[in-house]
């Protein structure tokens, strides 16, 4: 399972009312160098507008999933709608979704199953504009007392 926040839904918000609409959705993490169209595609375009084509990435969809992918993701994510929760503290929106399918490149996958983002240059976002890679700076085992 995965949360996703979607901001308050006081204007059109057509990538949350299409995961209502359809109970299917992506999450795609990029290449770092593609921040800027990744930035792009928050832009409030018109109702049939794709936000992929306008940024500049391709769409690709997948047997089982009916919502598009961008086709040079690095990490392919199907998602189905479980839940939607209104936090009332902020009028935000959380999203539950469960895993449907994941597609991945196998150089980024080590022997016990641990998925090397860094390995990939994935792209990480804070907020509504800040962008960000990773450097991993350790792996440890599991704590005990």
């Amino acid at each position: 399972m995965f949360g996703l926040i979607s901001r308050p839904d006081t204007v059109q918000r057509d990538t949350l009312q299409n995961i209502i609409n359809t109970k299917e959705y992506t999450l795609n993490f990029i290449k770092a160098e593609h921040y800027k169209k990744a930035h792009q595609t928050s832009a409030r375009y018109d109702i049939g507008i794709s936000e992929f084509e306008k940024a500049g990435f391709d769409e690709i969809y997948l047997p089982g999933c009916h919502a598009p992918f961008v086709k040079d993701a690095v990490v392919k994510i199907a998602m189905k709608l479980e839940e939607c929760i209104p936090i009332t503290l902020n009028d935000t929106i959380l999203m539950i979704g469960s895993v449907m399918q994941i597609e991945l490149d196998d150089k980024m996958l080590n022997e016990d199953g641990f998925v090397n983002l860094t390995s990939s240059e994935a792209l990480i976002s804070q907020g509504l504009d800040a962008y960000f890679t990773s450097q991993e700076i350790g792996r440890l085992p599991y704590a005990k007392p």
